[in-house]
């Protein structure tokens, strides 16, 4: 890494996005100068400066990335407070996907809105998502906010609010009948409204209600949505150290592998107390009857993060489901990196078979050493495992997680030396809306 040195002394946000519009000047590529209008328009939107936020966004070409950075916009502006803003702002984006950013940003602003117990505005937010599936997504989502807060009776009324006949006209509605082709339970339009109270029921067993998280959970009269809800409880009540009573809340569940979730949770739970061998014996049960490695992933994860690394790579061997044995592998991996045993580390990067996985590793582990003031280590892992067309990527992560971690000055000293003008750039708007 050579680039050059950042003039911003000190390291004020304006001098900062100022050194990254600059470095947009030598970006050749349209995507690339998009990326960091992206950047720089997040940074804006995060310091609280959304017409400015706005304007920059005009600048990018890409339509998605546009509407993307549009709906960050959104974000930040809902997060401080602005919601009519945020709401102007949202009803703008022109984007028509089926999970578009438009109705994901409107989403969020809705649930912002809903945690400050603006509920009935929140309700009035959504009606601007013109997908009705979506709609009730985003009205579950309303709910579950408000249950987040604390407020379970408004919550539960909420959930009553929920949108449930998005599959029909309102002449076929009548019916139940859905696009005149197929005939429907009078259940599954209440989707939205089960998977809200199965979270509501969760939220009220993370609170210490476990009784009255059970209740709402029998009180659902969809299987499977009475069996997410169960599931949730007791992985609270193993977070809670009562093994007991999840196995006895697991064994209330009816839907068949409905107890998948809360059986891999109870393994990990006699992981966490160190029982390795009662943990093994039952993440191989779960391996063996639902054919997922879910469970021996977890003790692998938390062998390693115990200090077990033997054990822990023993484990790793019998774990059967590729997906699973990727994800304990980057756990691990990150695990021997934070004990200086950096070639261990790569090596167990190394054996991860999907390569965007193996990418996505080095990165975790790369700002893990640098929000723990290790960022020599992080700088050296970005280099030693990554070419050039990843070190940028990484060492903008490095540098973020460095400054996030109080430590401003040297991270812009850092984001300077990047060859890659656009990481540079996306670097230099990153550290800009730190700089507060």
């Amino acid at each position: 890494m050579h680039g050059s040195s950042i003039e911003c002394a000190p390291a004020t946000a304006d001098c900062l996005l100022g050194a990254a519009r600059g470095a947009t000047e030598d970006l050749g590529r349209q995507l690339q100068r998009d990326e960091v209008h992206f950047a720089i328009s997040a940074a804006l939107a995060e310091l609280g400066r959304p017409a400015e936020a706005v304007q920059e966004a005009g600048l990018i070409e890409n339509p998605i990335t546009k509407a993307e950075a549009e709906a960050e916009i959104v974000r930040a502006a809902a997060r401080q407070g602005a919601f009519d803003t945020a709401f102007e702002i949202a009803v703008e984006i022109g984007d028509a996907r089926n999970r578009s950013a438009k109705d994901l940003a409107l989403e969020t602003l809705a649930v912002e809105q809903a945690a400050r117990g603006l509920i009935d505005g929140a309700f009035d937010t959504v009606v601007a998502i013109n997908n009705p599936f979506r709609r009730s997504e985003a009205q579950a989502a309303i709910a579950v906010s408000v249950a987040r807060s604390g407020d379970i009776p408004s919550a539960m009324h909420a959930a009553a609010r929920i949108g449930m006949d998005y599959w029909f006209t309102a002449e076929q509605n009548r019916f139940k009948i859905a696009s005149g082709l197929v005939a429907r339970s009078d259940r599954f339009d209440h989707y939205w409204f089960f998977e809200a109270l199965a979270e509501i029921a969760k939220i009220q067993s993370q609170n210490g209600d476990i009784d009255a998280g059970l209740q709402t959970a029998h009180a659902i009269p969809d299987l499977a949505g009475r069996a997410r809800a169960l599931a949730g409880i007791a992985a609270e009540q193993v977070a809670q150290g009562n093994i007991e009573a999840a196995l006895t809340t697991a064994r209330r569940i009816e839907a068949s592998y409905g107890d998948h979730e809360a059986m891999v949770a109870i393994s990990d739970g006699l992981a966490a107390a160190g029982d390795f061998g009662g943990a093994l014996e039952m993440a191989r049960a779960i391996q063996e009857t639902y054919g997922d490695g879910a469970a021996l992933a977890a003790l692998a994860e938390r062998q390693a993060m115990m200090g077990a690394y033997d054990e822990s790579v023993a484990t790793l061997s019998e774990i059967a489901v590729i997906e699973d044995l990727d994800r304990a592998r980057a756990i691990i991996a990150r695990e021997y990196a934070r004990i200086d045993r950096s070639k261990a580390a790569l090596d167990m990067v190394g054996r991860i078979a999907n390569r965007n996985k193996r990418f996505d590793a080095v990165l975790a582990i790369a700002v893990t050493l640098a929000t723990e003031g290790k960022t020599d280590r992080a700088l050296d892992l970005a280099t030693e495992f990554a070419g050039r067309a990843d070190a940028g990527e990484l060492v903008t992560a490095v540098v973020l997680a460095q400054a996030r971690a109080g430590d401003l000055d040297t991270a812009v000293a850092i984001a300077g030396t990047l060859d890659d003008p656009m990481f540079r750039a996306i670097a230099l708007a990153g550290l800009a809306a730190l700089a507060r």
